[in-house]
């Protein structure tokens, strides 16, 4: 490679922009074609979220007749910049075929492959980087995370260890270990605690406060838990400011495109599609695992696939795939079918030619009667648990950051508010939707009764039994969820009534949701 070429990729991968810009730039007057340095503005264009900027710079190097795995990362991330799923999974592919040994390109390859779904695939690449830069902090953090969701447990704690050595303040990191983590190591609390107190910023104070929360709950001091995690999210809650009223308008529309829905009893269409959703933490992967431990389920993860066609499709004004807006537009819509077709088409290269797919969007819930409507032969299973168990259970979930939609889970009262919201929208589905194509679920049952709700949703989703529904712990299809640890074990009962186990935070848990109407 040529020494000026990287130059500028060591600036760029550096967090140098303005040094990689100029060294590309410099190359690029001696050598129009090196089509290396035009990559190099591409990728600060793809830093900088300038999803014009970058398909433009690799539209230019792929009509110039190169091919690269770089480039096709790069054009993997500016579709997903654009929310064209099919092109980023496909460009994405593409880049995974080919590979590449520099570890920066690596770690692109493996970040992409996971925003398209593809978690096992995704692990040889981290490797590569992590191997290849040993002293990035942030590449042993991905492999680790890729080990976790592919059940690597035990590979990816000793992965978050080399991590916190290597960096011992990665908050992330922290956070993440302490989740693996079987007992607290000796010092690991007031290590966290010093660097909690020492930081200001909300994102780092987040991360440490779950970690410490998590510790406490090792050592069962269950309110010490709860009161690092009301420190943890103080800030973020001032910055984030929930809209309640938002949300009440959401399930209000919901329930109304129920009410006004006209959906048969009888899947007819396209029986493929089983859709499960319900409250983050209330059980959805926990189905998901004995579903697609079926020979005929493949399940394709959490997709916002859906929402993004109906946003499309309706063209209601405003960047939100969620909102009350959408809802009402959905329910006015007089035929929705051309939306489902076009889901179906956008999940095809990652469905093959399974006999039955699973999507596990939690919030795909507000879209259940228009997603009835759409896929006209789809099931959809609805999970419902303890209101005062996913209260909890979700305060303690530190969730992406950057998705809009989790805005409640950084105040204990906005969480139990959204908790009743979304019972009072469970009730009302349960009530109106047709039984046939509609099934609750509740996560209680599937805990005491395994064999038996399995025989249901079997039956419900049209399969036969299999023997390896049961032993869903052993299915061997990545997890990326909250839940990527929990379901590499066979059913337990010890998360039933956890939230009992707080003393003041039981009542607090009792007076919030007491608000609404929901009693122990």
């Amino acid at each position: 490679m040529n020494s000026d070429i990287k130059a500028a990729m060591d600036h760029l991968f550096a967090g140098r922009f303005q040094a990689a810009h100029a060294a590309a730039q410099s190359v690029l007057k001696e050598d129009p074609k090196a089509f290396e340095a035009v990559l190099v503005l591409a990728a600060i264009a793809a830093e900088h979220g300038n999803e014009p900027g970058t398909a433009k710079l690799c539209r230019l190097v792929r009509e110039a007749g190169h091919e690269s795995c770089w480039l096709a990362v790069l054009e993997a991330r500016a579709a997903l910049m654009r929310q064209d799923a099919d092109t980023a999974r496909e460009r994405a592919e593409a880049a995974s075929n080919m590979g590449s040994q520099d570890p920066h390109i690596s770690n692109q390859l493996g970040v992409v492959l996971s925003r398209t779904g593809r978690h096992g695939q995704a692990v040889p690449p981290f490797r590569i980087a992590a191997e290849g830069a040993p002293a990035n902090p942030d590449y042993h953090y991905n492999l680790a995370i890729a080990l976790q969701f592919n059940g690597a447990l035990a590979e990816a704690r000793a992965e978050f260890e080399r991590l916190v050595e290597l960096q011992p303040d990665h908050a992330k990191g922290w956070l993440a270990l302490a989740q693996l983590a079987e007992s607290p190591q000796p010092g690991w609390a007031g290590h966290l605690a010093d660097l909690f107190e020492a930081t200001g910023d909300t994102e780092t104070r987040l991360a440490l406060g779950h970690a410490l929360a998590r510790l406490a709950e090792l050592e069962q001091h269950w309110d010490a838990s709860l009161a690092w995690l009301d420190r943890a999210k103080e800030a973020k809650a001032r910055e984030t400011a929930h809209d309640r009223a938002g949300v009440e308008r959401m399930v209000d529309a919901a329930i109304a495109s129920a009410q006004a829905a006209r959906i048969g009893d009888n899947p007819a269409g396209d029986q493929r599609p089983i859709i499960v959703v319900g409250m983050p933490r209330s059980g959805t992967t926990l189905v998901e695992r004995i579903l697609s431990s079926h020979p005929r389920v493949i399940s394709l993860g959490e997709l916002s696939d859906f929402a993004v066609e109906l946003k499309r499709g309706l063209r209601t004004p405003g960047p939100m795939v969620l909102d009350d807006a959408i809802l009402a537009a959905a329910a006015a819509a007089p035929d929705l079918a051309p939306i489902g077709a076009a889901y179906l088409a956008r999940i095809a290269m990652l469905a093959g030619d399974a006999p039955h797919t699973l999507d596990k969007m939690p919030f795909n819930a507000f879209f259940v009667p228009a997603i009835l409507r759409a896929l006209s032969g789809a099931r959809v299973v609805f999970l419902r648990r303890s209101p005062f168990d996913v209260l909890f259970a979700n305060y303690r979930q530190l969730f992406a950051t950057g998705f809009g939609y989790y805005g409640y889970a950084y105040d204990f009262g906005d969480t139990a508010h959204f908790v009743a919201a979304f019972e009072r929208m469970a009730g009302a589905f349960e009530h109106t939707l047709p039984a046939g194509r509609f099934m609750p679920v509740r996560y209680e049952e599937v805990v005491a009764d395994q064999r038996g709700q399995t025989e249901r949703l079997l039956r419900f989703c049209g399969l036969e039994w299999d023997d390896a529904c049961m032993e869903f712990h052993r299915n061997a299809q990545p997890v990326a969820t909250a839940s990527s640890v929990q379901v590499r074990s066979p059913i337990y009962t010890s998360s039933l009534g956890k939230w009992r186990r707080y003393g003041e935070g039981s009542q607090r848990a009792i007076a919030e949701l007491g608000r609404y109407g929901i009693a122990p």
